[in-house]
């Protein structure tokens, strides 16, 4: 698994020049985009541990290259025709408190975190591939991911419905696997054995759905499924093989 992460940024060090001189799209001062609220669902994996509401603003603003996609705040480095290339910071929701099961008492909390890395998007014809590189900047995991996927856009219904199914696999290192899913000798017990996990590939499948209001008024939900690797799947806390999220909102153009 680590030669796949060495591979991936040797990939993205090759590409990067593609995109740095495609012509960049020059975009007006001020900011603009949509802003309204969203809330996501989320099936967690650990033992008798109910599903996450989470209740969030929704942001999709940008001023020069500057920009703030949901959950993520960037600098667009490099767009144009064949792609774009950003730097960003977004956190990462996964975790639990050792008060949310029997199973994790005496774990300690795992904390949202925050990461930091490229997120890049390839255009070849009708498809969009989307590859990002993330490590763990807050020390908490001294994690890494690693997330590539294709995805097509369908615009149907005169323009007022956009659907964007999309696949793709999400490597997760053996520290950020060991983070939120090990079990180490100080904290087993009967029920739950001491476990060191290795780094792991997840797939994913998911489809993002905007339907136009009016001109300035949109509805939008994402629905994700996970399949989650062996690493993560054999801990003592983990009784699902999958992760659904289900994202619902509305948003206001300005």
């Amino acid at each position: 698994m680590r030669a796949f992460y060495q591979f991936i940024s040797m990939f993205i060090l090759g590409l990067s020049p593609v995109l740095l001189a495609a012509p960049y799209q020059k975009v007006d001062d001020g900011w603009h985009g949509i802003a309204g609220s969203k809330v996501i669902l989320r099936n967690e994996p650990y033992k008798d541990v109910n599903t996450r509401i989470l209740p969030l603003p929704y942001l999709v603003m940008r001023r020069g290259n500057f920009f703030i996609d949901g959950l993520k705040v960037g600098y667009r480095i490099a767009e144009g025709t064949s792609g774009r290339l950003d730097l960003l910071i977004t956190p990462r929701l996964e975790g639990f408190d050792a008060d949310d099961s029997y199973i994790l008492n005496g774990m300690g909390d795992r904390d949202f975190t925050l990461d930091a890395g490229i997120d890049m998007v390839w255009k070849q014809g009708l498809f969009d591939f989307n590859l990002s590189v993330l490590n763990d900047i807050v020390h908490k995991s001294e994690g890494r991911e690693v997330i590539a996927s294709i995805s097509r856009t369908f615009i149907l219904t005169d323009k007022k419905l956009i659907l964007t199914p999309n696949l793709g696999l999400r490597w997760q290192s053996e520290n950020l696997v060991n983070h939120y899913y090990g079990v180490n000798p100080t904290q087993a017990r009967t029920d739950r054995p001491a476990y060191i996990g290795e780094s792991t590939m997840n797939y994913i499948a998911s489809l993002d759905i905007i339907y136009s209001l009016s001109k300035r008024s949109n509805l939008f939900m994402a629905v994700e499924y996970e399949s989650l690797g062996d690493d993560v799947y054999d801990s003592p806390l983990v009784d699902k093989e999958r992760i659904i999220s289900l994202l619902l909102g509305y948003g206001w153009q300005f």
